[in-house]
């Protein structure tokens, strides 16, 4: 016959199954506070949109928002956060790209173009969040390195280019700077041009982008 459980171990499973299930109501409640500030912030922009207006939106009160979020900065950086695998997963593509056809990358890259006119709603949030808050400026260039070792993965420029990355607070080499400056140039221009405000085409900064790219690629291809 099957032992009997004790007290403290009934009692155990239940706490835990309680913990559970609070935990999924309080990632619930986070998931629909991010949902609800994304509707605010695409309707009134950064700079309008009050932690009331989310709250409202979200149907909770002061209280349960400010167990989730300190201020409405913080939720919109949750927000861009869950948005970060569908912004930079066509820049992982590349690592997909036959790198020594320039036609090829010249595809890429206006798919990736494509990315950003899709999300234009978006980046006029982020661009207006990146003039009011400092700190979120940053957010582009931080990811730079993590993009550098993915890529360096399958194309060896990149794979150059990482191993001179930055140590314990030393300088970097010059390839990986030769590369960060190139996606963190493709990737500011990638968002002017979505938000409308370039003064070179779209064709010409294309052909520029991609000769720049193929020739980055093939100089430390071995």
């Amino acid at each position: 016959m099957k032992a009997r459980q004790s007290g403290y171990a009934i009692q155990r499973k239940r706490s835990k199954g309680a913990a559970t299930a609070a935990d999924e109501r309080t990632m619930e409640t986070r998931g629909a506070i991010i949902d609800a500030a994304r509707h605010v912030l695409l309707k009134k922009g950064y700079a309008a949109t009050r932690v009331e207006d989310i709250i409202k939106q979200a149907g909770i009160s002061r209280p349960t928002f400010y167990r989730h979020f300190s201020d409405k900065f913080e939720v919109a950086k949750a927000w861009h956060a869950l948005s970060g695998d569908e912004t930079l997963g066509p820049w992982g593509e590349l690592a997909e790209v036959d790198v020594n056809d320039i036609a090829a990358i010249r595809r890429w890259l206006e798919k990736l173009l494509e990315t950003f006119a899709a999300r234009r709603d978006e980046m006029v949030v982020w661009s207006e969040m990146s003039a009011i808050e400092p700190d979120y400026l940053m957010r582009v260039p931080r990811q730079f390195p993590a993009l550098i070792a993915v890529l360096g993965e399958s194309i060896p420029a990149f794979a150059r280019a990482d191993a001179e990355a930055p140590k314990n607070g030393g300088d970097p080499g010059p390839v990986w700077v030769e590369a960060f400056l190139l996606l963190e140039h493709l990737t500011y221009y990638c968002t002017w041009l979505a938000l409308g405000k370039h003064v070179i085409s779209k064709d010409q900064s294309v052909d520029y982008f991609c000769e720049r790219l193929h020739r980055f690629i093939g100089r430390y291809s071995s």
